[in-house]
């Protein structure tokens, strides 16, 4: 648990330190106007599901390189992580291209009038920041596959001292620049990933990372490995899809129920994915070693070596989820204030918060799950999984409750539980199924 724990910190850290641009965003739509604060949760949550198309289709990377250096093929990783910044540069392009028609065809999803104008400010500027994400992320994931994440967390941190200051000074009007709300706000992201983009680059030409010459040759875009690429990441992306596109349409299903709601909403979303990082961060660190495990190759593979690994996910799970949930139940009020001052959003966000810290259970136990079922290519069953569990369960159940009862924005919260829950014990059972496969040995990692 500490060798795992010592890997994930920086990782858990830099999700934070990502969540908190979001944060740093909603803080400053807040202080523009409840209308502002709505749009902007909207405006996000597009901004998300347009990168989406490179998260999950670039999500291959991490376990592809862990399993090359598990094999101790070093020159590989650099062959691979070259063609994934060849393939990055395509899917930030079409993930431009997305978030725009996202923006333009506002008016056909049934949106409150007053909310489109502003939803498109922020569209407009941050999509240009798509292209650099996915650069991003082909270098987090090489920096995941090799265990050194401590880089990721200081470039992500330096990113967020940035997007402060950009919506500070263009979103607010702070250091006598002009004062744009949600246009300003879309400048400031892209303004950061074009910073965390050049930074993250910069270090991977250190003597650290010298062993697979990332940098040392050109290489045109292969077809075969943007094959081999997208040909694990596709189940990943449906994967994705079907939880982001779920969490999606619950914000869209707010958006109708009124303006109170998507604001309460926006607001215990953005706390409880502050608190979904944990997992997260958890997850990527499990990813990465269980798929070195994975690429020892079945004459040296571990079946010890696997369960201790998987174990020690399961119960750093579990203690982040209880603290967590713990922090939300106590700190509601103090966080839905911190938001906002409007006290009928306070009040709605504060019981929303209450349901979330059940919440953190099932949403952290199916995202490390996933994270070693992807670091044992197990990718398949995973995402049939999340389609039955996420749009049959949850987007049912919630649609029903919210539309068809008195519970409202409570009943969509409802709906994402059940289904969440429903996930993590499939998962589960399809990680024991896995695990056990593998012959046990006293060999541990």
């Amino acid at each position: 648990m500490r060798r795992c724990l010592r890997f994930a910190l920086p990782l858990i850290g830099a999700q934070l330190v990502h969540t908190g641009n979001g944060l740093a965003d909603i803080l400053v739509a807040g202080k523009l106007g409840r209308a502002e604060m709505a749009a902007a949760g909207v405006a996000a949550m597009l901004w998300f599901v347009s990168s989406l198309l490179c998260i999950g289709l670039l999500a291959s990377l991490s376990p592809l390189l862990s399993e090359r250096i598990g094999q101790r093929r070093f020159a590989a990783v650099g062959a691979l992580f070259r063609q994934g910044l060849w393939l990055a540069v395509v899917l930030g392009g079409i993930a431009t291209c997305l978030l725009m028609t996202f923006a333009w065809s506002l008016p056909l999803w049934g949106m409150q009038e007053e909310l489109i104008p502003l939803i498109r400010q922020h569209s407009f500027t941050a999509c240009w920041s798509l292209v650099p994400v996915a650069v991003v992320l082909t270098c987090r994931n090489l920096c995941e596959a090799t265990q050194r994440s401590k880089p990721v967390f200081i470039v992500t941190l330096l990113g967020l001292i940035v997007n402060i200051l950009g919506n500070l000074g263009l979103g607010l009007g702070w250091f006598g620049l002009p004062r744009l709300g949600l246009q300003g706000i879309g400048i400031s992201t892209t303004l950061v990933s074009l910073s965390t983009m050049f930074m993250l680059l910069y270090l991977l030409r250190g003597k650290a990372y010298s062993r697979f010459k990332l940098f040392s040759q050109r290489q045109t875009p292969s077809p075969k490995d943007f094959m081999l690429i997208l040909g694990l990441s596709t189940p990943i992306f449906f994967a994705l899809v079907f939880e982001s596109g779920l969490f999606a349409a619950t914000m869209i299903q707010m958006g109708m129920l009124g303006t109170l709601q998507t604001a309460a909403h926006s607001l215990a979303m953005s706390a409880t994915s502050f608190c979904y990082m944990f997992p997260l961060g958890l997850s990527f660190a499990l990813t990465a070693r269980v798929g070195q495990i994975y690429g020892r190759g079945p004459g040296q593979r571990s079946g010890a070596s696997l369960q201790l690994r998987v174990q020690s996910g399961i119960w750093l799970t579990l203690l982040f989820a209880i603290i967590t949930s713990l922090a939300l139940v106590i700190f509601r009020h103090p966080v839905a204030a911190l938001y906002t001052d409007d006290q009928s959003v306070q009040e709605l966000a504060a019981t929303l918060l209450l349901l979330a810290a059940i919440f953190q259970f099932s949403d952290g136990a199916q995202a490390t799950l996933l994270g070693m079922l992807r670091g044992l290519q197990d990718v398949r069953v995973p995402v049939l999984i999340n389609a039955f569990s996420y749009w049959a369960v949850a987007f049912g159940v919630g649609a029903w409750l919210a539309h068809k009862t008195s519970l409202g924005a409570h009943g969509l919260w409802i709906g994402l539980i059940c289904g969440l829950t429903i996930s993590a014990a499939a998962l589960g059972l399809r990680l024991w199924w896995i695990t056990n496969r593998f012959a046990a040995t006293p060999k541990l990692a």
